[in-house]
């Protein structure tokens, strides 16, 4: 058991911090569901949830990608996030504390773009250091108990969870999470767990880093791709049959249909990513066709929890593919992209449904038009990505970063993580800003850049980063 600790440590941390950022957002999202029921109509809390709740959530995201790609040395800091958590604590018991209708949906606003900040940062730490061959299992496994959570917590409570008691639980999650950020990256070793880490740089083969044209293509086709994904989805849970059978506590008890369905579509991704990808492609048929039309109310509820269970593969797959990307690359701050794309067009979805009041029958013909450029999009991307990279003999063109980068290390038998820090050293960077943006702590950087002087037989960093530029 010791043993198997050790060498997942690091899978299990991500894990853990994930589950507990998840079950915090789920709270706050049904206690702010909750509060709404005594100044809004249903129309207009489910507006305001998943429209512009989601909207501000990726502003959020947004900001948190702005920060880590400009100023890492801020949005990674421990500080930094352990700020965005505690700041949770006095807008949560405002919320509830403080009636009133504005108070209210300002603290609902703050509190997602918040959200959204410390998404970013859980995004950006499992990229980093989760095992690339075990992303999917680790973001479905973390969010499966962050919704089986919210849940559990809803039935001691009583199915109340804008009471004193749910202030309480929600601090005592914030504190785990404070101090496991505190704690992390003296719990993390090495980067990945290698042993169970075989993937590697995988995308390098296939050329999907940012810093190739081909990378870059597949990365626009992927976020169109999640782009025409997030509305479908959103159309197909957010129906009049969800509205008209499901109260909040039936809500809560479909969570765990949304857990099973997490979990097998990490599996299944971790598996195999274009059957993964298929898998969410054609889950997006079931709400839409089998909830619209099915309505005997004895089987409603189990309906209801088949496409919450369905739904976990979109909500993986639109994860875990930028996520693998930014491990891939070491371009963290893509990490959240695909989350981010999502919350933005499910929000205009939704906002435009509550605004133009579409009926059924308009929203079938909707996603059928929508179906059609997304299995292009997605067969288009996959056959690119399969394509081989073509590299040029040597000195018929100056290589690419990514190219650059394997070629230095397989000159000189470096590791996957000297290979970064090569990189870094490149760029001239400093161990402490190498720390910060690959999360580490700066004992370990030092400990990289001693092995990567001794295989180069190089004295020092700056000749390190003028053989890595030859």
């Amino acid at each position: 058991m010791k043993a198997f600790m050790y060498r997942n440590k690091n899978f299990i941390f991500c894990c853990v911090i994930m589950a507990a950022v998840y079950l915090l957002d789920s709270l706050i999202f049904f206690s702010q569901m909750e509060l709404m029921y005594d100044f809004f109509s249903r129309k207009t809390i489910g507006a305001i949830s998943t429209g512009w709740a989601y909207l501000t959530q990726g502003v959020g995201l947004v900001l948190f990608m702005f920060l880590y790609k400009t100023r890492s040395h801020l949005s990674a800091r421990r500080g930094f996030q352990v700020t965005m958590f505690l700041l949770e604590v006095p807008v949560l018991m405002i919320s509830i504390l403080v009636p009133g209708k504005v108070v209210l949906i300002c603290m609902i606003v703050l509190l997602n773009i918040i959200v959204g900040i410390h998404t970013g940062f859980t995004f950006t730490l499992a990229a980093a250091h989760a095992p690339a061959s075990r992303l999917g299992l680790c973001y479905g496994l973390a969010y499966a108990v962050g919704a089986l959570g919210t849940w559990l917590i809803s039935e001691i409570t009583g199915g109340v969870l804008t009471s004193y008691r749910i202030i309480f639980v929600d601090s005592l999650i914030i504190a785990l999470i404070v101090v496991l950020i505190l704690m992390y990256r003296d719990a993390f070793g090495d980067g990945r767990d290698e042993e169970t880490d075989d993937s590697g740089f995988a995308g390098q083969a296939l050329g999907l880093s940012p810093d190739t044209e081909k990378g870059r293509k597949i990365l626009i086709l992927l976020c169109l791709v999640i782009a025409i994904m997030a509305p479908i989805s959103s159309i197909g849970t957010n129906n009049n049959l969800y509205v008209e059978y499901c109260r909040e506590l039936d809500l809560l008890a479909q969570r765990s249909f949304y857990a099973v369905g997490l979990i097998a579509a990490g599996l299944i991704i971790d598996k195999n990513r274009v059957i993964g990808g298929v898998c969410a492609l054609v889950s997006l048929i079931y709400p839409i066709v089998l909830i619209m039309i099915y309505r005997e109310s004895g089987l409603v509820t189990l309906v209801i929890g088949m496409s919450y269970a369905i739904l976990g593969f979109f909500a993986v797959y639109r994860a875990v593919s930028f996520m693998s990307v930014a491990a891939e690359s070491r371009k963290l701050q893509f990490a959240p992209l695909g989350l981010t794309v999502a919350r933005v067009c499910e929000a205009v979805v939704v906002l435009a449904i509550a605004e133009t009041g579409c009926d059924e029958l308009t929203l079938v013909i909707l996603v059928s038009v929508l179906f059609i450029p997304l299995v292009l999009l997605f067969y288009y991307m996959e056959k690119m990505k399969n394509t081989p990279i073509e590299v040029p003999l040597e000195g018929a063109r100056e290589l690419s970063g990514d190219e650059r980068r394997v070629a230095f290390a397989k000159r000189y038998g470096l590791t996957r993580r000297e290979e970064e820090i090569s990189m870094f050293l490149s760029e001239g960077r400093s161990n402490g800003e190498i720390a910060e943006l690959l999360q580490l702590s700066e004992n370990t950087v030092r400990f990289h850049v001693s092995n990567i002087l001794k295989k180069t037989g190089m004295k020092d960093r700056n000749e390190v980063s003028r053989a890595y530029r030859l």
